[in-house]
């Protein structure tokens, strides 16, 4: 396959830049022709760099606007050739960056993943608009992240971001001109302190990474505690946007003797690994008091190299806590994301410090070997094998074998409205079609000369999942067509989905006349709210979650019985769609009549579920990921 990762560039030590390098140099270990659409440290044109593996990757260059939303869809034409569907985009920035109503539409033409960071609770709304408005398979960098964004109703993968655990390991010493500088020594740092140390960018003035709550309470510590020193490794004057921590520090109450910024022009440039690996050993402890985190790669550097971690509980760094701590917080509503980030609690950092002071002073050695086995769980290669490879495998198209054609089909009527009944029968007009009727005992179909089988469910009131169940159980047919009783059948809507039939156990029916667009995601293929399905495929696997021989889910009040039937057979690779089946969906809602839609009861009595409905589909829908072989199509 093709990629084009929207990142800052692999030639770069920022958090982003050093994710890009790994995933870009596994894929090309694994045959994947890979670009690098710059988000930062690429400029001036198309370059080149070669992976640590020897494999060419194309470098284009960022764009004038912070992540390069103005060059993507040009660097994807040219990457892809001018086949928008010929590889995928990973976008590896915050997607809300995105969401500009013309770019999304454009990228609406690609397969896009977007890798999500998700640091606020619940998922920001920016966040959800612009995923559904660019069609990205949302790719969670978390569990946290993974859980929000199914809450939210997407269907989000997971593949944490990783660490090279072969680099980042205890080390004690670096080498500089011939000789071993022990790794205190190399960063200035008293050989008998007690390290607290902090790893983070420091260039957003709502203070994210919780640099005013730390420092207040180290500076407590420390006068319970005078061996205490505070370890910084960030830019001390804040020269991105962010807070002159000199200053902070002093008001803190940090004493200066008990302050260690690393060397800022060393910082400016970027410290070699193996040395940032030296600083996270020197420390006893670090300290991530974060207000919310996509990740947060330093909390698994650190325990690479046996340091514990003292973090928020919340977000991402909740289950990124070994055999660390956590620190609880209130929450803290930003209105820029319209979403709740934490502020952590002084009084618990204080406390946490004092257990960690009291813990390694007895088995440091126990501390160091459990961080580190941690960690390990997000090596790259751990991370590769169990996260990416399964997930890459879904971004194919399964292997198609041909079926049987469709020879004939039981037509499937849940009927909701009687009067309906007229129009569907007169326009149906196709001999290898038999209906057959389902209806309630309050609510008995008019007798017709026209051949039909009507069906009672023996109850008054039933709903629409159950009535299309007893259809399906007293059908023969080798397909049932499941359709509502407000369509129209156009002419050879049954021999336009034959073709479809051979390769598909659920083909989907276009609900609008030529020329119109009743229901968007109908128009655009993604969804389908009639349906054939192949009695087989019910009778074998279920086309529900509900398991063999269920058609449709009766969990809900009427909305998502449909999606739930088309987003699962997605997963598993076995559907699609007969865009020339036109059987038109007369939905009230479609033709635009708002009085007939109030004054329809069966319409607003969906209406009345929505929302219990809302939150099944969203108690369900992690169950499809079960199933899932394919996200092509999904």
């Amino acid at each position: 396959m093709k990629f084009l990762i929207h990142a800052n560039a692999p030639t770069i030590p920022t958090g982003y830049g050093v994710q890009c390098r790994h995933l870009a140099d596994k894929l090309t270990q694994a045959g994947h022709e890979v670009a690098v659409s710059s988000t930062y440290g690429h400029q001036g044109g198309i370059g080149s760099w070669t992976t640590p593996h020897g494999h060419d990757v194309r470098l284009y260059p960022s764009g004038y606007e912070i992540n390069s939303p103005d060059v993507v869809v040009g660097h994807a034409e040219h990457w892809f050739e001018g086949d928008p569907k010929s590889g995928w985009i990973i976008f590896l920035v915050d997607i809300w960056g995105m969401k500009r109503p013309v770019l999304m539409r454009t990228l609406r033409d690609f397969n896009v993943i977007s890798w999500c960071p998700v640091d606020h609770w619940p998922v920001p709304p920016h966040t959800i608009e612009a995923l559904q408005g660019i069609g990205a398979v949302p790719l969670a960098m978390c569990e946290f992240g993974q859980q929000q964004l199914t809450r939210s109703g997407l269907d989000a993968a997971l593949a944490p971001l990783a660490v090279d655990t072969d680099t980042y390991r205890p080390s004690y010493s670096y080498r500089v001109d011939g000789r071993d500088i022990d790794s205190r020594t190399l960063f200035d740092l008293p050989l008998d302190a007690f390290v607290v140390g902090m790893v983070a960018m420091n260039k957003d003035p709502q203070d994210r990474k919780g640099f005013g709550e730390a420092f207040q309470a180290f500076a407590e510590f420390w006068k319970r505690h005078h061996d205490a020193v505070l370890f910084v490794h960030t830019d001390a004057a804040g020269g991105a946007g962010g807070l002159d921590l000199r200053q902070l520090a002093a008001y803190a109450g940090v004493p200066q003797h008990a302050l260690v910024f690393s060397n800022q022009y060393g910082y400016r440039l970027g410290l070699p690994p193996d040395m940032l690996a030296c600083a996270y050993t020197a420390m006893d402890v670090l300290l991530a008091p974060s207000r919310g985190e996509g990740f947060c790669v330093p909390l698994i550097e650190a325990q690479a190299c046996g340091t514990p971690v003292i973090a928020s509980d919340f977000t991402a760094q909740s289950e990124l806590i070994g055999p660390g701590w956590s620190i609880g917080g209130q929450l803290q509503f930003n209105p820029t994301q319209s979403a709740y980030y934490q502020t952590a609690s002084i009084a618990d950092i204080i406390d946490r410090l004092e257990d960690a002071y009291e813990s390694l002073a007895t088995d440091p050695d126990g501390w160091q070997r459990r961080s580190r086995e941690f960690a390990e769980q997000y090596s790259v290669d751990r991370v590769w094998n169990d996260y990416w490879m399964p997930f890459l495998a879904t971004l194919e198209p399964p292997e198609l074998v041909e079926r049987p054609a469709m020879e004939s089909v039981d037509v499937i009527v849940p009927m909701m409205r009687p009067k309906n009944l007229d129009r569907l029968r007169d326009s149906l007009n196709e001999p290898r079609a038999n209906l057959i009727v389902v209806h309630d005992t309050t609510a008995v179909p008019p007798v017709r000369s026209e051949p039909w089988r009507a069906v009672s469910t023996m109850k008054d009131r039933t709903g629409f999942a159950e009535k299309v169940n007893l259809g399906v159980e007293a059908s023969s047919a080798g397909w049932v067509l499941i359709v509502g009783d407000d369509v129209e059948f156009a002419d050879g809507w049954f021999d336009a989905a034959v073709e479809a039939s051979r390769w598909y156990d659920v083909v989907g029916t276009n609900d609008s006349e030529p020329g119109r667009v009743r229901n968007p995601a109908v128009a655009s293929g993604s969804h389908a709210d009639h349906f054939f399905i192949r009695r087989a495929y019910i009778d074998d696997e279920g086309s529900s979650l509900d398991g063999p021989g269920v058609a449709m889910p009766t969990a809900y009040g009427h909305w998502f019985v449909d999606r739930e039937v088309v987003e699962l057979a997605k997963a598993r690779g076995v559907f699609g769609m007969a865009a020339d089946c036109r059987i038109v969906h007369h939905h009230p809602g479609y033709d635009g009549d708002e009085d007939a839609r109030q004054a329809d009861p069966v319409y607003m009595a969906a209406v009345d579920t929505a929302g219990d409905d809302q939150r099944t589909w969203a108690e369900r829908q992690p169950l499809i990921d079960a199933h899932r072989v394919t996200r092509v199509g999904a």
